[in-house]
């Protein structure tokens, strides 16, 4: 019998913002074909040109230059082409699973290792509070930091939710795979003898809605032949603004929206819901990588299992509150990818499929590579601004080709950009690709120290969230907090580079005027107004301007989010004693934000975000 015909599930109206974006999905795949054939063919000409003209390494560093962007563009257009060929290519929709009778089982896993222990609490109350039948719901606590109050804590809520326990397998903190362990610690050692048909996934941090595994669970039930699926993350505590592109809105709502429709999601950690069998079945959590759900989900399409991703605000975490916590969340990103490649390289994972292996190897290349790619891009824009000619001159009919193609090339591509802002509900900017980019150096550097120095964190945790970090202990001096800032994040570099680009331009510039007779518009096009030239200095400026402008003006963190409050906690505790459906009475704090979030389309232009 088919799933529908056995559960109560039930579309619910899709959001006013999703036919608005919609109607630009023609005209985006259309540019995006477009964007892909022009560069194409610009390179190609470039390349000629250079070939058939005296070279110099001018000409060659701005071609270089030229492709490494033309080539981060790429994989945007690219999805955006392969989900226009999936026959049923609409935004996944806005599924409930009714009734409370006959449901599958779930166990939601709540890993953890020495995050504060109200911030872990909160998230039990909320996962216990959930409105799912008792029967059919366990909450395990799992605690790699072996915390004494923390099973204190969880003995405590016992006598209010009897399907909540502890588990710990010792004081694992700092050790490297920790968190995949853990898991299939669950996945093997406690479910042995009464596995669940389905897993959920909260980080220490995420507190979960009413509605978490009601508005999940038909994405699985409906699809067999689907493993995860993965929720788009929420913050309580996001600055106004998000100055640090902490919400991710361009993966969400661009890359993985796509793959999503691919049934090739990325999961993204916290707030997944998989079928156990399929885990089970790739051999459970790989524990090769920092980045253990990105390459699960990889391991599953490469073994023929799909995956979704629900855009709903259904789980509200806490993005790091600091510079240095976001910088050191994003390095460990980093690394794990670049664990992909030697893993994958080794005899310890020849059970995998050849292509698969490869794939692997290639995905974690491919995003190393873009790092060298922007901190190696972003550093040649001063130098090419002072060199002089940045393309050949020789044949004039080539000059002016070369000139024409490369205005239609940037054209076509900031077109692509902002129909994909439109296509999105303007959700992200432009050129959200490259959020974060400006971590590139710093990210490189924490591979190679990685790799060549320590591969295990000094006086600190892998886990950001982990009290035994620094960041998360104590109020720092400005002078320490300046040296953190400027200097081990790689802020000083920033900005550098920043003024270094400015004073370049402004340079050429002056000297451009001090020889107005000597210079024409042949001259000016092949040089510091060449359009890809001045396209790349705009990119710099902007990716490179963020932590910069995160020094100068810091952003308000709020302290107190509502669920971490003593209110807050009481209002996550009235539970129904009947439970049915959610009721926004239940847990009026989350329902608001829920509703505020869906109502601004988590843009990131937010002006007043109400606390948590």
């Amino acid at each position: 019998m088919a799933a529908d015909q056995i559960y109560d599930i039930r579309e619910l109206p899709e959001e006013p913002r999703i036919p608005s974006g919609q109607k630009y999905r023609n005209c985006l795949v259309y540019v995006a074909h477009l964007a892909i054939w022009i560069g194409n063919i610009y390179v190609a000409f470039r390349l000629l040109a250079i070939l058939l003209s005296p070279q110099t390494w001018q000409m060659w560093a701005m071609f270089l230059v030229e492709g490494v962007f033309i080539h981060l563009s790429r994989k945007d257009q690219h999805l955006v082409i392969a989900a226009s060929k999936v026959r049923e290519n609409g935004p996944r929709k806005k599924l409930r699973v009714h009734g409370t009778k006959d449901l599958p089982r779930v166990d939601v896993l709540l890993p953890c290792c020495g995050e504060d222990v109200d911030v872990i609490i909160a998230t039990v109350r909320a996962a216990c509070a959930l409105d799912y039948p008792i029967s059919c719901c366990r909450v395990l606590v799992l605690d790699d930091g072996g915390s004494a109050a923390l099973k204190e804590a969880v003995s405590e809520l016992q006598s209010q939710w009897s399907h909540v326990s502890y588990h710990s397998r010792g004081r694992q903190s700092g050790m490297v795979f920790a968190k995949s362990g853990n898991l299939n610690y669950a996945l093997t050692t406690l479910q042995r003898e009464n596995p669940p048909e389905f897993c959920a996934i909260l980080d220490a941090d995420s507190v979960p809605g009413p509605d978490f595994l009601r508005a999940t669970l038909p994405h699985l039930l409906q699809s067999p032949d689907a493993a995860l699926v993965s929720t788009r993350q929420y913050f309580s505590n996001l600055p106004n603004g998000d100055p640090l592109s902490q919400t991710r809105s361009h993966f969400y709502t661009c890359q993985n929206a796509a793959l999503d429709v691919l049934g090739l999601a990325i999961d993204a950690g916290s707030g997944a819901v998989f079928r156990r069998k399929a885990i089970v079945e790739v051999g459970l959590y790989p524990t090769f990588s920092f980045s253990e759900d990105w390459q699960l989900s990889q391991i599953l399409h490469g073994m023929g299992w799909r995956t979704f991703q629900v855009q709903e605000p259904l789980q509200f975490g806490l993005v790091p509150d600091s510079l240095t916590g976001h910088c050191a969340q994003r390095n460990r990103w980093n690394i794990g990818h670049a664990q992909q490649i030697p893993a994958m390289l080794s005899s310890d994972y020849k059970h995998y499929k050849k292509s698969l292996r490869w794939s692997i190897i290639w995905d974690g290349f491919g995003i190393v590579a873009g790092e060298v790619e922007c901190f190696f891009g972003f550093l040649a824009v001063p130098l090419l601004f002072l060199s002089g000619q940045l393309i050949p001159t020789a044949h004039p009919s080539l000059v002016k080709a070369q000139i024409l193609m490369a205005v239609c090339q940037v054209s076509v591509l900031w077109i692509y950009e902002y129909l994909q802002v439109a296509h999105n509900d303007f959700q992200s900017a432009p050129f959200a690709h490259l959020e974060n980019k400006w971590l590139a150096g710093s990210n490189v550097l924490a591979i190679l120290r990685f790799y060549l120095v320590s591969a295990k964190p000094k006086g600190s945790s892998f886990v950001t969230g982990s009290v035994l970090n620094s960041w998360n202990q104590q109020a720092l001096s400005a002078c320490r907090k300046a040296y953190l800032d400027l200097w081990k994040n790689g802020v000083f570099y920033n900005l550098s580079l920043l003024l270094a680009t400015v004073w370049a331009v402004s340079f050429t510039i002056t000297s451009l005027m001090a020889s107005y007779e000597d210079w024409t518009i042949t001259s000016l096009m092949t040089g510091v107004a060449f359009p890809p030239l001045l396209h790349i200095c705009y990119l710099t400026l902007m990716v490179n301007w963020v932590p910069v402008a995160y020094i100068l003006k810091p952003p308000h963190f709020p302290k107190h989010p509502s669920h971490l409050t003593a209110e807050g906690r009481r209002s996550v505790s009235r539970v129904e004693t009947k439970r049915g459906l959610a009721s926004e009475s239940r847990w009026p704090a989350v329902d608001k934000v829920g509703k505020e979030i869906l109502h601004l389309g988590t843009r990131l232009e937010i002006q007043e975000r109400p606390e948590l």
